[in-house]
């Protein structure tokens, strides 16, 4: 197989085209403004990008790309699309969700749900099993992408009154800090976790246990960027929040 392929996810390329004319639709009615537009449409893109290109070849090669790709899945697009969402829109998509969507989506469920689909997704017998079957590996993007939701939905659905501004950064910061431990392990390992990888031909001069350590340094710099600006954002507000009710 070239490394190099393009290769497509038929599933996620149909996914894709259904999530964008069922936003077309809403955004008829609801007349978002372009900046709204142009965040679900880079979400939409990130998630359709990362699984039909030739990503999807070389994450067969090097655990980086993998990586890459999970991160640009459950890490990058959920928050943009949420973001893409009007208050109108979420609400339906929750009325939609019913009590599933109401249940899951609170912050003390939702939190150890995220968790538990990150790590899990990346327990060695699971990843290995993914790349050795197409199926199972469309399972592992699919729940990364509903769990990236999931844990977004009570900070970025505000109207849904999830969450107060110390709450927000309460429960942003306990995931920073809970979800770095594998990226970490990742840098520090020096045997590789997977033995698909070892089995593997070499790409770009990189044995399995570099390609492990520099798959771990981008899992923890794009989580660092992406919980540190939420985080500041949030702080921000409660300054805000603070100093309206000092004047009042």
């Amino acid at each position: 197989m070239d490394p190099y392929a393009f290769r497509f996810e038929p599933v996620f390329l149909v996914a894709g085209a259904a999530a964008a004319f069922l936003f077309a639709r809403a955004a008829r009615r609801e007349r978002p403004p372009w900046w709204r537009i142009a965040l679900f449409a880079t979400g939409l893109l990130l998630v359709v990008g990362a699984l039909n290109s030739p990503l999807e070849s070389l994450l067969y090669r090097l655990l980086l790309i993998h990586l890459l790709q999970n991160v640009m899945v459950a890490d990058w697009a959920p928050p943009l699309l949420l973001l893409g969402l009007t208050p109108a829109m979420r609400r339906g998509l929750a009325q939609r969700g019913g009590l599933a969507l109401r249940a899951l989506a609170r912050p003390r469920i939702a939190l150890p749900i995220w968790l538990a689909g990150w790590y899990g997704i990346h327990l060695a017998p699971v990843y290995d099993f993914a790349l050795r079957h197409e199926w199972a590996l469309n399972v592992e993007h699919g729940i990364l992408l509903i769990v990236g939701m999931l844990f977004w939905w009570p900070v970025l659905a505000r109207e849904a009154g999830l969450l107060s501004t110390p709450g927000a950064l309460a429960y942003l910061g306990a995931a920073f800090a809970s979800s770095a431990f594998l990226g970490l392990a990742f840098i520090f390992a020096s045997t590789p976790f997977y033995d698909w990888y070892l089995s593997q031909p070499r790409l770009w001069g990189l044995s399995a246990a570099k390609d492990q350590n520099l798959g771990g340094i981008l899992m923890n710099a794009e989580q660092t960027v992406v919980f540190l600006g939420a985080l500041v954002y949030f702080l921000m507000r409660l300054l805000e929040e603070e100093h309206q009710t000092g004047t009042t």
